[in-house]
């Protein structure tokens, strides 16, 4: 690459010692790359004289060669640092139940419109895996909903959010806007086979002194609904969801007297991509409220 840039100096100047000025080293040093460029190609590059220097037919066919090959160097050099920097490459996002927040598609919208050679690769998961596919190794970063098992995870909360039952319209709760707990805690309840402290979380089980009569085996938080909806199981969404909801037949009441529903981004600890770094800070900055309040909430997915 040194030897290209100095001959692509001596050709624009046609003197060596103005390119030797240009480029700031002294003029030997020069006349001695541009000897070793003429020996490795094989080629006379420059006709010199006591008066003049002058490119060969050879240095002039030559000449846009150089120069290409210097331009897509210096493209090699900036996607190196790119990807270095988390500003290129390919990112596996899992979205673990989280279709219906709002940070959802304003962080991958913005991402992708601060980041345009990143590659995004979008993945979402049902509630049997809670990681959003980072235990899988099928993504990257993740948004997700803890508590889970997370060994071998980094994560850090962006949010939270209170937790809806989801009820059939005509369920006696379902006109309430708010119940406790104590009120839902007989009702058959959906079953998931997903990370048991996962489930415990959202079939609050640290308030039953026995488990839940199991009404529905439910795979997918629409499986959850449909059930509800039938009236033959309740279970738990986070508000996002519930408000995002426009299935008939159904309604959603806040459970004032549980935890509310963390938010996190969650990311492997033993692959630490640069582009996951970039992603997770530009959720907290999209996550933080603004001095003039919390943003508007959205109630569509």
């Amino acid at each position: 690459m040194r030897q290209l840039q100095y001959f692509i100096a001596v050709a624009d100047e046609l003197n060596f010692t103005r390119a030797a000025e240009r480029l700031n080293v002294v003029q030997q040093s020069l006349s001695t790359a541009i000897a070793q460029l003429e020996a490795l190609l094989g080629i006379k590059l420059f006709e010199r004289t006591t008066r003049r220097v002058t490119l060969t037919k050879a240095g002039a066919a030559w000449l846009p060669y150089a120069r290409e090959a210097l331009a897509a160097a210096d493209r090699a050099a900036e996607a190196a640092r790119d990807l270095a920097a988390g500003r290129a490459g390919r990112l596996r996002v899992g979205l673990a139940a989280t279709a219906a927040l709002d940070l959802t598609p304003r962080l991958l919208r913005a991402f992708a419109e601060r980041y345009p050679l990143v590659e995004l690769a979008i993945e979402h998961f049902d509630c049997q895996d809670p990681s959003g596919g980072l235990h899988q190794r099928r993504s990257d970063v993740a948004i997700v909903r803890p508590p889970f098992r997370d060994e071998g995870l980094d994560m850090v909360a962006i949010g939270s959010e209170p937790r809806y039952a989801v009820l059939a319209a005509d369920h006696p709760l379902a006109t309430r806007d708010a119940v406790d707990f104590a009120e839902l805690a007989a009702e058959p309840w959906v079953d998931i086979a997903t990370d048991p402290l996962w489930w415990d979380f959202w079939r609050v089980a640290e308030r039953r002194s026995e488990p839940p009569k199991v009404g529905a085996v439910c795979r997918t938080c629409n499986e959850l609904l449909e059930a509800a909806r039938a009236g033959t199981a309740t279970g738990l969404v986070g508000e996002s969801v519930a408000r995002a909801q426009s299935w008939s037949q159904l309604a959603f009441v806040e459970v004032r007297d549980i935890a509310p529903s963390t938010l996190a981004i969650a990311w492997r600890s033993d692959h630490p991509q640069p582009a996951v770094r970039t992603f997770v800070d530009l959720a907290i900055e999209l996550s933080t409220p603004s001095p003039s309040g919390p943003p508007a909430r959205s109630a569509t997915a």
